[in-house]
């Protein structure tokens, strides 16, 4: 049989600039899968962006959905094996098979919105149970388990324990992080590996991340179809294309469909040392031009920008500000700046001298001197007793001298500026 596998439509997502893209991209790539003459789709969930879609946004899925379902084929009977027992579906057109998102997981007592699709005939929904499909003398089990909470993921699994059907294709359908695929300064959490995966299985499909990829290892065989739209801005979305994969079960024949129409996306981070707020938007503003390349594009381009370094002397995290620079590109790019300076406290190197103290290092021979140049660059001078502070450090009452370095700070002058 063939079979396409497609995720995170994502719609009913929206930014300034992109209103209507997750419904356009998504359309492209159901006609295009469509296309394909595929025996099912498979959606491996965040077909909508929120948990409780707008009515104008069930009327678009509606819409996409239609796609397939007006298709000239014979009906499909699928089989669904459900914790009430076996119940026989009868799917007309091209039948869509799919789990819900992490954004449209709903606890229990409440109805999904993959749930409410299901009502309508539209798909087939799965969640911790199997799906049948026979044709052509061959017999694929989908083993499907929507997105839940991620520090919950690696447990659901286990206690779901899908296992493979004998004499048949089976396909693990999921929909969560891994942690192979986060880089080490992603934001995202993940409890499952891929060890932690079922053996037995022809094919495992994760959705929720959004770049394509195909991993084949520790007698596992995954594949990510990633999102249609770009909502998470993750620097591996700039590097793969948008589309979806197409599986020939016979031969076990994989190949990658890019979808047309799709936003050009741009990351970039930049490691600023010793800067000022000026510099550091004048960089910001280089690296984007760098990466626009004077460029004439069909849509204006998404930029995603991480700036991070150290400050000068005398700057704070609270004195950059971006925005101006995100404004100069307005009508040519969408552009997004984040930034992460790192700041040496004067409080962190007084506890810094404290510890110096606990570990029975020399503070007689370098206390003192630690102590007057750090007080230097902090810009205090003499606004109270050195000799004061280091007795206090040198008996371990750090509170005590914080408390007279706060006192003092508070009593001085501020500089006019």
């Amino acid at each position: 049989m063939k079979l396409v596998f497609l995720s995170d439509f994502h719609l009913g997502f929206s930014q300034p600039e992109r209103e209507g893209e997750a419904f356009e991209n998504a359309m492209s790539a159901m006609r295009a899968a469509v296309r394909e003459r595929p025996d099912a789709i498979v959606f491996t969930g965040d077909f909508f962006h929120d948990k409780v879609p707008s009515q104008e946004t069930l009327l678009e899925a509606f819409k996409i959905l239609a796609v397939p379902l007006a298709e000239k084929s014979k009906a499909v009977v699928i089989e669904k094996e459900t914790k009430e027992g076996r119940i026989a579906v009868e799917c007309q057109g091209i039948p869509v098979i799919a789990i819900h998102g992490t954004h449209e997981h709903r606890e229990k007592d409440y109805t999904n919105a993959l749930q409410l699709m299901e009502s309508a005939g539209f798909v087939v929904y799965v969640h911790a149970e199997q799906a049948c499909l026979e044709r052509h003398r061959e017999k694929i089990v989908f083993h499907g388990m929507g997105g839940v909470p991620e520090l919950k993921a690696r447990d659901a699994l286990k206690l779901w324990n899908p296992m493979p059907e004998p004499e048949a294709f089976n396909i693990l359908l999921l929909h969560q992080s891994f942690k192979e695929f986060l880089p080490v300064d992603d934001d995202m959490v993940a409890t499952l590996s891929i060890s932690d995966l079922p053996k037995g299985f022809d094919l495992v499909v994760d959705g929720h991340l959004h770049w394509s990829s195909e991993v084949q290892e520790k007698g596992v065989h995954l594949i990510m179809p990633g999102s249609t739209v770009v909502t998470q801005m993750k620097n591996l979305e700039s590097k793969k294309k948008k589309g979806f994969f197409v599986l020939e079960t016979k031969g076990k024949k994989l190949h990658f469909v890019e979808i047309g129409g799709q936003r050009q996306f741009f990351y970039k981070k930049i490691e600023l040392n010793m800067t000022n707020a000026e510099e550091a938007r004048e960089a910001a503003k280089d690296a984007i031009n760098s990466l626009l390349g004077g460029q004439r594009f069909e849509k204006m381009p998404l930029v995603k920008l991480k700036v991070a370094g150290t400050l000068a002397k005398g700057f704070s995290s609270s004195d950059l500000d971006f925005r101006m620079v995100e404004m100069q590109f307005l009508g040519s790019a969408i552009v997004s700046i984040d930034h992460s300076f790192k700041e040496e406290s004067f409080g962190k190197k007084i506890k810094e001298l404290g510890l110096l103290q606990q570990q029975k290092k020399s503070i007689g021979e370098m206390g003192l001197e630690i102590l007057e140049k750090n007080l230097k660059e902090t810009e205090f001078g003499a606004a109270f007793d050195v000799r004061r502070i280091f007795d206090l450090l040198e008996k371990g009452e750090n509170d005590k001298a914080m408390e007279i370095i706060v006192s003092s700070a508070q009593e001085k002058p501020k500089p006019k500026t």
